[in-house]
């Protein structure tokens, strides 16, 4: 059986001990592997393990960005846990990966691998005690769940639909609409 492995629980986003991979800024770099963009991909098209509904920020930059929305979601590969926004940090700070995830990733050509429930179920068994979440259903040993197609939009492409979506003119307040006159009675 393999064991729960995680991926970029860093501090800022309050996980401590164990579950923590120290403070994001440290691990900020100029570049990243040279294959990136497409470990990037892998991440992104991750098997769901939760759905959060949340919306959060970049915590070292207060900006949104493409996965801001259930940010802390939980993806996994079958092996690897990560939060649905740790595809921005790698894309944006190229933080570091472990050595045995890219090769993973790598092995499996940058495609996610099909999710099967009898290799998942004791990792996900794992999982549940890790995060300390009570009244889950177990993961069902006979499904097999094949990878969906990428659900966020690229980082350019959410750059370009950002400037697209911002109003023009002026960003105080609205005009104020004419007021009726009265009509006088003679």
């Amino acid at each position: 059986m393999d064991v729960l492995r995680l991926l970029g629980f860093f501090d800022d986003f309050g996980h401590s001990g164990e579950l923590a991979a120290g403070p994001l800024g440290v691990q900020v770099q100029a570049t990243g592997e040279p294959d990136e963009a497409r470990i990037v991909e892998y991440l992104d098209v991750g098997h769901r393990l939760t759905y959060f509904m949340e919306a959060g920020v970049d915590v070292l930059t207060g900006e949104v960005h493409r996965h801001t929305s259930g940010c802390s979601s939980l993806v996994t590969d079958g092996l690897w846990v990560w939060r649905a926004d740790f595809a921005h940090y790698v894309e944006a700070y190229h933080v570091p990966l472990p050595a045995d995830f890219v090769a993973r990733v790598r092995g499996f050509g940058h495609r996610m691998p099909d999710l099967a429930g009898a290799d998942f179920a004791p990792v996900f068994d794992e999982v549940v005690r890790e995060f300390g979440w009570t009244h889950v259903d177990p993961w069902d040993v006979d499904s097999i769940l094949r990878p969906q197609p990428r659900a966020v939009l690229t980082r350019a492409e959410f750059a370009s639909r950002l400037r697209q979506e911002r109003p023009a003119g002026s960003w105080g307040r609205a005009p104020r609409k004419p007021r009726r006159q009265k009509e006088r009675g003679l």
